[in-house]
């Protein structure tokens, strides 16, 4: 319009595309997450496998051993068994042939703590580094072996903390009968380590961080890879024991499961494989977060990562996004001006942009609102003053009426905004205490002259006509809503706090504020 050539707008498209691009970090986070998951689901995976072939290896190793030892209870049967039958029952404790074969067998199959012949007495020898007798629940569970020996089966007992040597060890009982044709002569007992077992489940533990143990088809604890667990200890109130107790399947499940006091439960991986053949179960686990940890720092790594990308993206974002919000802000500010009632503040905006035009514009409305603001404030107070210059002919309209008040409106109004000044009432109070005050007496437009301008004293039927002013001012003045908050002043302002004023007679705290300061 000047004559200079216009400037070339940047278009606030091409800001917004700029932040788009900076934030592309979306897809990114996006595919990463994904990605992450899938591996997630890939390294669980082969994790369960791991503990899976784990407690499987162990099962079958346990397998094998336990069959080693029954066939060497067997050999031991098959080499003692004959030699007993050639001895009188009565003498098996004296003779010698048993007693060497019985250690020499001890000391061939070292898995045999314990070692006893024992005739249809439940009497007879025994051979070995460990004296069972001792032993009560050793020596409880010989007892039951002899039982179901002279039952004609076999014994196989339930696991026991075995002390020797200032040490424990898991062991078992084991028994089998001795029969010439179908006459019961004794039973070859033994004592088992399963040291050997607790030491596979050691070593799974080492190579593989987890805790390995294996339970019977009681619950009831055979061995532990911690030593500090007792053999025979009840552990099916374990979950993971009770999903073995209770699975009809001969196949390893891998499942999740939680132990510890309900305050401090800690989340966990486990299996349970079976031993058929015994009716145990080999159980390993693991910690969660440990059997996860690949997992876990993997989604540590990705995070990282993101958090990353997305600072970077953040960071061109900001520097992006401030371009257009600080004029905004600008704009905003002078907005909360204007509602404020402040018309001088200008926003100051040096932008090519149609944020710069809209600050222009802006600017040019500050400006007309100012003007326009201006112009209804006088309006305004012309108005204001032309309605109390109205309200004060009306006053002294009435007070002419009446010579011996001449001015009285006038004076009540000014003592009365004085007193209410004095209360520190708000400026809107003061302004209708002072309207009312002015309108108190316009009753009296309607008390009859003779009675109104009577030199001397009133009949009492005179003042009753004058005690009507106030109630003809409330009526005179109740049609006109915008002086509605001014009537209480009108129609009370005669009233007394003893209740002796007029015309309504009320007392105390039944009269408002503004008839009292009137």
């Amino acid at each position: 319009m000047n004559g200079q050539r216009p400037r070339r707008r940047i278009r606030i498209l091409y800001v917004l595309l700029l932040i788009l691009i900076s934030v592309s970090a979306v897809p990114l986070w996006i595919f990463g997450r994904n990605m992450m998951s899938m591996n997630r689901e890939t390294l669980q995976r082969e994790q369960n496998i791991l503990q899976t072939s784990i407690s499987q290896s162990l099962a079958g190793l346990i397998a094998l051993h336990m069959e080693n030892v029954q066939r060497q209870l067997e050999d031991v049967y098959d080499d003692i068994a004959p030699l007993a039958a050639q001895v009188p029952q009565d003498q098996y404790s004296g003779s010698t042939l048993l007693t060497e074969r019985l250690k020499e067998l001890a000391t061939d199959n070292p898995d045999f703590l314990y070692l006893t012949l024992v005739n249809t007495q439940a009497r007879g020898i025994q051979a070995g580094g460990y004296n069972a007798a001792q032993d009560p629940f050793l020596r409880k569970d010989l007892e039951r072996a002899f039982v179901a020996a002279r039952q004609g089966e076999e014994f196989f007992g339930s696991p026991q903390t075995i002390s020797r040597d200032n040490m424990t060890e898991p062991g078992m009982v084991m028994g089998k009968p001795i029969w010439v044709g179908e006459r019961f002569v004794g039973m070859v007992g033994a004592v088992v380590s399963l040291a050997p077992i607790q030491k596979r489940l050691q070593d799974a533990q080492n190579q593989a961080r987890l805790d390995a143990y294996v339970v019977n088809n009681s619950g009831r604890l055979v061995a532990h890879s911690d030593t500090s667990e007792l053999s025979g200890r009840d552990m099916s109130e374990v979950i993971i024991v009770q999903r073995f107790l209770t699975s009809p399947a001969l196949a390893s499940v891998t499942s999740t499961f939680t132990v510890g006091p309900a305050d401090q439960r800690e989340a966990m991986l486990g299996t349970h494989s079976p031993i058929p053949q015994l009716g145990w179960g080999v159980i390993v686990q693991k910690k969660l977060s440990e059997a996860y940890y690949t997992v876990e720092q993997m989604r540590k790594a990705s995070l990282q990562l993101g958090i990353l990308v997305v600072a970077l993206s953040l960071v061109v974002g900001l520097f992006s996004a401030k371009a257009i919000t600080r004029p905004i802000d600008d704009l905003t500010g002078v907005a909360h001006s204007l509602a404020q009632r402040d018309f001088s503040r200008r926003a100051d905006v040096r932008s090519r942009t149609e944020i710069g035009e809209l600050a222009q514009t802006f600017n040019q409305m500050a400006g007309d609102i100012q003007k326009y603001i201006h112009d209804i404030e006088s309006a305004v107070e012309q108005n204001r003053l032309l309605f109390m210059d109205s309200l004060s002919m009306i006053a002294a309209a009435v007070d002419a009426k009446d010579p011996y008040t001449k001015g009285h409106s006038a004076r009540v109004s000014e003592y009365s905004v004085i007193i209410a000044l004095g209360m520190e009432l708000e400026e809107e109070e003061v302004d209708k205490i002072r309207i009312s005050a002015v309108l108190h007496d316009v009753g009296k437009i309607g008390v009859e002259d003779r009675v109104l301008n009577k030199p001397g004293k009133l009949t009492e039927e005179e003042f009753d006509l004058m005690k009507r002013h106030p109630v003809m001012g409330y009526d005179i003045v109740h049609p006109v809503k915008q002086l509605s908050e001014m009537l209480p002043g009108i129609r009370w302002h005669h009233e007394a706090l003893n209740g002796s004023g007029y015309p309504d007679g009320i007392q105390g705290d039944q009269i408002p504020l503004m008839p009292r300061i009137i």
